[in-house]
């Protein structure tokens, strides 16, 4: 556990890439490159990643202030600015582009549509999925002070059938007309309340066994290429809600293995602490670049453009982010 959150934030950064890759993938197709393919092919896998992470670092961060004691206020003023602030800087100006480009009707109608996604209310109502994660984030990050106050106190037991519990829900999520268009989102909170148990946990670094890591190796490559098969063929379909919980035993597959290494790199240390403005810039790039006609033009490039784009204004945006949080005392 200890050398996974040394090397956090350059987990981050490749993973944010990672994202980038695999979106990019799905509105241009690459040659296919045996392995490659296949890993950019599950790359949303890389989200499930994130929420363990934000689990995990929520309940030793809970733990180190002690706010079931002190009080939660510290914690929301400071985990809802980190979303918040970049997600208002990036997405006004392209829910803006988007009601007044991609909606039909006058100008109410455009404001109502602007409103409507700025605000979330076109996700959980339609299932627009363009910033889905920003709101993932925030109604975890408002569940994580029950999940982490329940968990503090519940033994194995509890905490299996917890467990169970949020699979059932997140499985029921996908048949349920209310809360289909949200299902995205609670098929990745039993990996985020994983994430929350592995950080209440007590620490203990164990020898690992050969045996663990070949079995580790044998559910992420196996589960892996069950699902990327799934992505680039016709000839296989898996439920998006199934396919999404496969990634459950491959996150701790992968994050297992992770953590038989040591290493740290400078660069994707620099990309990971702008992982959610990546986020959030490339995939919200990606719409007016095809309103415009430019993914076309682009072409393979794109794999190139996006990644550079997306990092470049990230900078950026993180420079404000700077500014802001200085004025806020954040």
């Amino acid at each position: 556990m200890n050398k996974l959150l040394e090397k956090r934030n350059t987990i981050y950064g490749v993973l944010a890439i990672w994202i980038v890759l695999f979106h990019t993938f799905r509105r241009i197709s690459m040659p296919y490159i045996p392995v490659v393919t296949n890993i950019v092919g599950i790359g949303n896998m890389a989200v499930d990643v994130f929420f363990f992470f934000s689990g995990l670092c929520l309940a030793l961060s809970a733990i180190r202030h002690d706010y079931q004691n002190s009080g939660w206020r510290e914690y929301f003023h400071r985990r809802f600015a980190r979303v918040l602030i970049p997600y208002f800087i990036i997405c006004i100006p392209y829910y803006l582009w988007s009601a007044v480009c991609e909606s039909s009707g006058g100008i109410g109608h455009k404001a109502i549509a602007f409103i409507a996604n700025t605000s979330s209310v076109s996700f959980w109502l339609k299932g627009s999925q363009t910033t889905w994660y920003a709101y993932g984030i925030i109604v975890f990050y408002l569940l994580f002070p029950l999940l982490f106050s329940f968990i503090k106190k519940a033994g194995r037991g509890k905490k299996c059938i917890l467990l169970v519990l949020l699979i059932a829900a997140a499985v029921s999520s996908a048949y349920i007309p209310v809360v289909k268009n949200s299902m995205i989102l609670w098929a990745r909170l039993p990996i985020f309340t994983i994430g929350v148990m592995a950080g209440c946990s007590p620490k203990k670094e164990k020898h690992r066994s050969i045996i663990w890591t070949i079995i580790a190796a044998i559910v992420l490559v196996g589960l892996g290429a069950i699902i990327s098969f799934s992505e680039i063929s016709d000839d296989l379909t898996i439920l998006q809600v199934y396919r999404l919980l496969l990634y459950i035993p491959m996150v701790l597959s992968l994050l297992f293995i992770l953590s038989l290494f040591s290493g740290r790199s400078a660069l994707f240390e620099g990309i990971g602490g702008l992982s959610l403005e990546i986020y959030l810039i490339h995939i919200t790039l990606l719409h007016p670049l095809k309103y415009y006609g430019a993914i076309d033009i682009l072409g393979h490039w794109l794999y190139l453009v996006l990644p550079v784009a997306a990092l470049l204004i990230a900078w950026i945006v993180g420079k404000i982010e700077n500014l802001i949080n200085k004025k806020l005392g954040v």
